[in-house]
């Protein structure tokens, strides 16, 4: 065969002219589709140097710009059989798969993306992402939608206790305050040093005025750190001079506190609301009186204190009377104790007296003869004693 370009005669199998290099032309017997992949074939034996030594540099341009006509030299055969040895270059992804390192790489993408699949699918489903959803929808005041998921965190990992203060805190907000106070007591016998759950209490029965608990629960506490919170959340509570009880008499009271000021009621209301301002002792009449006082200082309010007084008047004793009866010869005066605020009224002609008659002013001088001094005793509550009859026989010598 000679070439068309210069007549010299082409071996036969060569690709080329040795003389110009001119690509032989022949006539394809494979599929014009196999084109790329023959002139990438002659591309890669010039490089590796497999063409002839005085072969033109120009050969790879010649064979480019000329890659659409013909792609030269080797049979339809050779072709198939080279794409056959080299499966690296089938195009595709048959061609990927049948490269071993592209292959490796697409078999550790796909186990790297169940990986991911799998994290997420057990990250979604997990405490911590149940919790970190209630907290965001806790900014959002969406506390019913946080307690969704607060609850779903509980059911997860029952032990524990994040979720249950948070839920708790809810609850509070949510004034359910049984289902709050449940999980932080729950929370306190699991962990009885947990500074927020005895936080989370305090608030909660100060909200619902239930001092008795709060008092209780803070005789539970001994570590100084759950002293100090309920210090620092707590004001002291009032002190009352005189105790709850029975009396039959007028009771004063004073009311103290440490810090802050008093509010008081006399009728068993809140003294949180509406109390009166204590600023001296005030005295209990008869009758039966619930006194509550607190103490308040900016936004700290102490325990309720609560104390009921029952006054019921007794009638007075009889009055003092010296001397109390007897003979006499010598002029003699009587006296009467008269208590602070009472009153004494007497006569002398036997009859009952009443505050119309003589009242006991000072000594009274006894009458000559045999005689009865009566008397009554009128306390300042208007209370009236019995008659008491003293009996005196003074006669002169």
């Amino acid at each position: 065969m000679k070439c068309s370009k210069c007549g010299a005669e082409i071996d036969a199998g060569s690709v080329f002219c040795k003389k110009c290099g001119e690509p032989v032309q022949m006539v394809p017997d494979y599929n014009i589709l196999e084109d790329d992949f023959l002139i990438s074939l002659l591309e890669e034996e010039k490089s590796a140097g497999k063409t002839e030594e005085n072969q033109p540099e120009t050969v790879g341009q010649n064979v480019q710009s000329d890659k659409k006509t013909s792609a030269g030299g080797k049979s339809a055969s050779t072709a198939k059989k080279a794409v056959e040895e080299n499966p690296e270059k089938k195009k595709g992804f048959a061609g990927l798969w049948a490269n071993k390192k592209a292959r490796a790489g697409l078999i550790g993408g796909i186990i790297a993306l169940c990986l991911v699949l799998v994290f997420l699918t057990v990250y979604m489903t997990s405490y911590d992402h149940y919790v970190a959803k209630g907290k965001t929808l806790d900014t959002k005041e969406d506390y019913t939608g946080a307690l969704v998921y607060y609850n779903r965190a509980i059911e997860k990992n029952d032990t524990k206790t994040k979720a249950k203060i948070l839920a708790a805190n809810d609850y509070i907000k949510l004034e359910e305050y049984d289902t709050a106070e449940s999980l932080l007591l729950e929370v306190i016998a699991q962990d009885d040093d947990n500074v927020s759950a005895y936080k989370s209490l305090i608030v909660l029965y100060l909200a619902t005025g239930d001092y008795d608990k709060l008092t209780n629960l803070q005789t539970q506490v001994s570590s100084q750190k759950l002293l100090d919170l309920f210090n620092d959340n707590l004001l002291s509570a009032p002190v009352f001079s005189v105790d709850g009880g029975k009396y039959d008499d007028d009771v004063t009271i004073e009311l103290s506190c440490k810090t802050g000021k008093i509010y008081y009621t006399l009728d068993g209301s809140d003294p949180t609301e509406g109390g009166i301002l204590y600023t001296e002792a005030f005295t209990l009449e008869e009758g039966t009186t619930t006194v509550k006082a607190v103490c308040e200082n900016d936004d700290k309010t102490s325990q309720v204190v609560e104390k009921n007084y029952k006054i019921t008047y007794a009638d007075p004793d009889y009055p003092v009377v010296t001397p109390s009866g007897g003979s006499f010869t010598t002029p003699t005066t009587i006296t009467v104790e008269v208590p602070e605020g009472a009153s004494v009224y007497y006569t002398w002609d036997g009859t009952t007296p009443t505050q119309a008659s003589a009242k006991y002013t000072g000594p009274i001088e006894m009458m000559e003869g045999n005689n009865i001094l009566s008397l009554i005793l009128v306390d300042k509550h208007g209370k009236t004693s019995d008659v008491l009859e003293c009996n005196y026989k003074y006669i002169p010598q």
